[in-house]
C-alpha cells in the first residue's frame, strides 16, 4: 500500500534496471513505505503544491516528461520533451514536443503556453524569454512586458535593473522594468546587480564592478567575477599569472575572503567550503572558520543542510556511535553526514557511492539522500540525519534486485536471469580481497599458486610497472628505458597476486586512499606470508630478493630446493599516480648459472 503522508515529500531512490541498463527511480516515503515502484527514468526535486502536498517533474521509462504528486500519481501525463524543477514562485519551465517552451504551475498544468523558443526563470515578476524576433521579458501572464528585441537578456535584480545584449552591437548594458536603457551598452559581458547595488561587468577578458549609474567601483582587473549571492558577496578569481587567488568580494570591491588554497565558488546554507588539498573546513560570510578543517574530504552543503564528509581525526572510541562507525576504518576514521552547525554523524558503511570516474555523488543530486556502499555489496540510501532510509541489494546469484526499507521489509523486487545484477564494489576503500588478481582468487589458496610456479619451466622475466611499462606480459623483454635502475631480469616463474593503481587527482581529493591501500596490502601480505610458511616452512631469516626496485619494496624469501620462493611488495610513484603491487615468484638459477 503506497504511503499517503504529506508531512514530507517522498525520497527518490535509484535502482538498476532489470536489463542491467541505467538507473530507474523509485519513490519511498519518509515512513519507509513504497510510494511508487522504480518505473521512472528521472525525478526532480519535490516542491510544495500549496495544498498540503508536493509536486515534482519526472520522466517515464521512454523519457517522456510530466509532473508527479507526492503519492506517485501523474498530475500531468508524461507527454513533454523536458520539464524542470519548480522555482520559489511555483513555476516550472517545460519544453513541448515541438521544442517550444512554456511554464507549468504546481497543479502540473500549463499556466503560460509553450510558444517561446527560450524561457528563463522569473525574478521580481518578469522572466527573460525569446521568440523568433529576439529576447525580451514576459510577465506572469506570458505577455511581453518588454518586447523581444535583444540578442540576449538577463534576470531582473531587486533594484529593478536587468542586463541586456544589444542586437546590433553585441555590447551589454542595463534596462529598467519599463524597458528604458539606464546604462548604455558598452560592456562585453554583464551579470545581474547584487543586493547592494553593484554588478560585475566584463571588458575584453577582464571583469570589473559598476554601480547603478554605470560608474566604475573597480575597473576591470579580475579574470573571473561571478554574480553576487544573496549575502552580498561574489566569487572572484584575481591576481596575476603565477600569483592567482580565489575569494569573495563585496559591493565596494573589497576582497573580504581570500583563500590560501582551494575554495568553493558559492555559499550553501550560509557557508562556503575551503581546503588545502588535505583538510576541509567551512567559512561564513565574514571569512571566519566556523567548521574547522577536520575533514579529509567534504562536499558543499545541499539545500536541506547536509554534506557527505570523511572525518580526519580518529573517532572517539568511548562514544558508542563513533566507535561503531570506526570499526574497520583506516586509523579509526569514518565517512558520515556533516551538518551546518558542525555536527558530524558517522555512517557505518564503507564509502559513498561514486560515479564511473570515482567521484562521490553525495547529497548533490537533489534526492534528499546520499548513497553509500554497504559491506555486503548493497547500496544504502542515507538521510540528512545519517539514518538508513532504504537499501538496494542484489541476491548472491545476481538473479534478483531488491529494494528494502530500514526495517528489512522488501518494498520491491525484480527477477531476471542469473548474473544480471551485481554487488557493488567500493571504488576507493575496497576490501582486501578486491585487490587480489591471481587466477582463482580469492578462493584459491596462494600456496597452491606457489606450488604451480615452483613446478613451472623457468623463463626469463621481469615484473611490469603499471605506470611506466607498455607491456602487459612480465615475460616479454623489457626495453632499456623500462629498466632505468638496471636491475636486470630474473629466471623462473612469477605471478602478480595483488595490485592497485591510485590516480593523482583522486589522491589529491581523497588523501586517505594511500593509507587505506597500504593497510589492505599489509593485511594481504601478512596473510600470504602465513599461508606460504604453513606450506613451505619458515622463510630465510633476514633474506631479501628484489625482483624490481621502485619507491618502496620489501620481500620475504623461502628456499625450496634449488629455487627461492619470493613474495615481494612493490610501490612506485610517477607524476603523482601511485601503484602498489604484490608479486609471487619462484626464482631459479639463471641459464648461465645452470651451465656445468
Amino acid at each position: 500500500m503506497p504511503s499517503s503522508t504529506t508531512a514530507r515529500p517522498p525520497y527518490v531512490v535509484p535502482c538498476a534496471g532489470p536489463d542491467g541498463s541505467g538507473a530507474r527511480y523509485a519513490l519511498v516515503g519518509a515512513d519507509g513505505r513504497l510510494v511508487r515502484a522504480p518505473d521512472l527514468s528521472a525525478v526532480g526535486a519535490f516542491h510544495p503544491d500549496g495544498r498540503g502536498g508536493f509536486v515534482a517533474p519526472a520522466a517515464d521509462l521512454e523519457g517522456r516528461c510530466g509532473y508527479l504528486d507526492h503519492l506517485g500519481a501523474w498530475l500531468a501525463e508524461p507527454a513533454l520533451r523536458y520539464t524542470e524543477a519548480f522555482e520559489d514562485d511555483g513555476l516550472s519551465r517545460f519544453q513541448a514536443e515541438d521544442g517550444r517552451w512554456g511554464y507549468a504551475g504546481t497543479g502540473g498544468t500549463p499556466v503560460i503556453p509553450a510558444t517561446l523558443t527560450e524561457a528563463h526563470v522569473f525574478r521580481h515578476g518578469l522572466a527573460a524569454a525569446r521568440t523568433e524576433d529576439g529576447t525580451g521579458h514576459i510577465d506572469a501572464t506570458g505577455s511581453f512586458a518588454i518586447r523581444p528585441q535583444y540578442a540576449a537578456a538577463g534576470q531582473f535584480a531587486p533594484n529593478g535593473l536587468a542586463a541586456v545584449k544589444a542586437a546590433d552591437s553585441g555590447r551589454c548594458g542595463y534596462i529598467d522594468r519599463a524597458g528604458r536603457t539606464v546604462i548604455e551598452p558598452r560592456f562585453d559581458g554583464a551579470r545581474p546587480f547584487g543586493p547592494d547595488g553593484a554588478a560585475p561587468v566584463r571588458v575584453g577578458d577582464l571583469w570589473g564592478l559598476i554601480d547603478e549609474q554605470g560608474e566604475w567601483i573597480v575597473e576591470p582587473s579580475f579574470p573571473m567575477l561571478n554574480a553576487f549571492h544573496a549575502n552580498g558577496l561574489a566569487y572572484v578569481l584575481g591576481g596575476t599569472v603565477g600569483h592567482r587567488f580565489r575569494g569573495f568580494l563585496n559591493a565596494r570591491g573589497e576582497v573580504v575572503i581570500k583563500a590560501k588554497d582551494r575554495l568553493s565558488d558559492e555559499f550553501r546554507c550560509g557557508l562556503v567550503r575551503f581546503d588545502n588539498g588535505y583538510a576541509h573546513g567551512y567559512l561564513d560570510a565574514a571569512g571566519e572558520e566556523v567548521i574547522e578543517q577536520g575533514y579529509e574530504w567534504a562536499e558543499d552543503f545541499d539545500a536541506a543542510g547536509a554534506a557527505v564528509a570523511h572525518y580526519l581525526d580518529p573517532l572517539d572510541e568511548d562514544d558508542p556511535e563513533e566507535a561503531r562507525a570506526a570499526a574497520d576504518r583506516p586509523s579509526g576514521r569514518a565517512w558520515g553526514v556533516l551538518r551546518p552547525d558542525g555536527r558530524f554523524i558517522p555512517v557505518h558503511h564503507l564509502e559513498p557511492l561514486t560515479d564511473a570516474g570515482g567521484w562521490v555523488h553525495g547529497f548533490g543530486f537533489g534526492t534528499g539522500l546520499a548513497a553509500f556502499v554497504t559491506r555486503d555489496g548493497g547500496v544504502a540510501h542515507v538521510d540528512r540525519d545519517g539514518m538508513d532510509v532504504c537499501r538496494v541489494e542484489a541476491t548472491a546469484d545476481g538473479a534478483a534486485l531488491r529494494l528494502v526499507n530500514r526495517a528489512g521489509t522488501t518494498l520491491w523486487e525484480t527477477v531476471a536471469a542469473e548474473g544480471t545484477f551485481e554487488s557493488v564494489e567500493p571504488a576507493h576503500c575496497q576490501e582486501a580481497h578486491s585487490y587480489l588478481v591471481y587466477p582463482g582468487a580469492p578462493e584459491r589458496d596462494v600456496a597452491d599458486l606457489a606450488g604451480e610456479l615452483l613446478a613451472a619451466e623457468p623463463r626469463p622475466f621481469e615484473p611490469c610497472s603499471l605506470i611506466f611499462d607498455d607491456r602487459e606480459d612480465p615475460y616479454e623483454p623489457a626495453e632499456p628505458e623500462d629498466d632505468p635502475d638496471g636491475d636486470g631480469t630474473s629466471f623462473g616463474a612469477m605471478s602478480v597476486v595483488a595490485q592497485t593503481f591510485l590516480y593523482a587527482e583522486h589522491q589529491h581529493d581523497f588523501p586517505f586512499l594511500q593509507d587505506w591501500a597500504n593497510e589492505r596490502f599489509g593485511e594481504i601480505e601478512a596473510d600470504m606470508t602465513a599461508r606460504l610458511t604453513a606450506r613451505f616452512g619458515d622463510p630465510l631469516p633476514g633474506a631479501e630478493l628484489c625482483l624490481r626496485s621502485g619507491d618502496g619494496e620489501s620481500s620475504t624469501v623461502w628456499q625450496i630446493g634449488a629455487r627461492q620462493l619470493v613474495l615481494q611488495s612493490y610501490l612506485l610513484v610517477g607524476d603523482g599516480d601511485m601503484e602498489i603491487q604484490l608479486w609471487l615468484a619462484a626464482v631459479a638459477p639463471s641459464e648461465a648459472d645452470a651451465q656445468p
